[in-house]
C-alpha cells in the first residue's frame, strides 16, 4: 500500500506523462515524453538520447505488464497509483530518472545548471515557479547546479521516498 506522499508524488507524475491528456498514460505518451525531454536538450540523436529512449520503453513495457489489468494497452490514473507497490516497476523508472542526467547535462560537465533545469521541466510542462521550487530542493549544497549525485539522490526519493520532507519529491515541480 503506497502511502499518502507516495500516492501524490504519483498523481503528479501521472499528470505529466499523460502527454496527450487523454486520462491515460500509453506507450506514445512515454515516446513523446522522451523526446521532449532530449529535444529540450538539444540531444537527439546522441548515445545519451538513444538510452533514454531504450530505457522509456522499458518503462513502457513494465507498466504495461504490471499495471495494465484490463490489457487495453493504457494504463489509467488508478493502476498508475498501485505502481508504488511493484518494485519492478519502481526500479525502471529510476533508470530512466538517472538517465536522464546525462540528456540534460548537454555540456557534459557532471552538474545540471538552473537553465539546463527549466529547460527540461518547461517542455514537460512544469510552470518556471515550481521548476525553480524543484531546483532549490534538489540542489543541497546551494552552489547554483546539481551534481549527478544530488540528482541520484532526488530521483531514488522520488520514487521511493515515503519522507515529506525529502529535497527529491520536488523532482517533478510542485509536491
Amino acid at each position: 500500500m503506497s502511502s499518502d506522499v507516495q500516492e501524490r508524488k504519483l498523481q503528479r507524475h501521472f499528470e505529466l506523462l499523460d502527454m496527450d491528456h487523454n486520462g491515460f498514460i500509453e506507450q506514445q505518451d512515454l515516446v513523446a515524453f522522451a523526446e521532449r525531454i532530449t529535444e529540450s536538450a538539444g540531444a537527439m540523436g546522441t548515445p545519451q538520447a538513444q538510452a533514454f529512449h531504450s530505457e522509456a520503453e522499458r518503462v513502457w513495457q513494465a507498466l504495461r505488464k504490471a499495471l495494465d489489468t484490463d490489457g487495453d494497452q493504457r494504463i489509467s490514473r488508478d493502476e498508475f497509483i498501485s505502481a508504488a507497490d511493484i518494485n519492478q516497476v519502481m526500479n525502471e523508472a529510476v533508470k530512466l530518472g538517472r538517465l536522464s542526467f546525462d540528456v540534460v547535462d548537454r555540456d557534459g560537465d557532471g552538474r545540471i545548471s538552473q537553465a539546463e533545469w527549466t529547460r527540461m521541466d518547461q517542455s514537460i510542462g512544469i510552470p518556471q515557479k515550481d521548476s525553480m521550487a524543484g531546483f532549490e530542493h534538489l540542489d543541497r549544497d546551494g552552489d547554483g547546479y546539481i551534481s549527478r549525485d544530488e540528482y541520484q539522490r532526488g530521483v531514488e526519493e522520488f520514487y521511493r521516498s515515503d519522507n515529506p520532507s525529502a529535497g527529491g519529491n520536488w523532482a517533478l515541480g510542485k509536491f
